[in-house]
């Protein structure tokens, strides 16, 4: 709690009202600023969406590398297994 004292002489003579008024009107002005920027935010996404949406796109990304992986091994391998298949029938023939 503030002491009764010390506001007496603040509210008691007119420089004290002047510097009572400042920081309400730079109380008000910092409030009304403040309220404005909210406002514009309002239509931006909100931190966790912005931070969702960043995780997905880079496990859509892995997924990607992931698929083009196996396909090249899939290539590699069948190639490989076309061949031993061509070896034993030659060996057969």
């Amino acid at each position: 709690m503030s002491n009764p004292v010390v506001l007496l002489p603040l509210v008691s003579n007119p420089l004290g009202w002047a510097v009572l008024g400042a920081a309400g009107y730079v109380t008000y002005k910092a409030g009304k600023k403040a309220g404005m920027k909210e406002e514009e935010n309002i239509d931006r996404e909100s931190v966790c969406d912005r931070a969702l949406k960043g995780a997905m796109k880079t496990v859509y990304k892995t997924k990607m590398k992931v698929d083009d992986s196996l396909s090249s091994t899939r290539e590699k391998y069948s190639t490989m297994w076309n061949d031993a298949q061509s070896e034993v029938q030659g060996e057969q023939a």
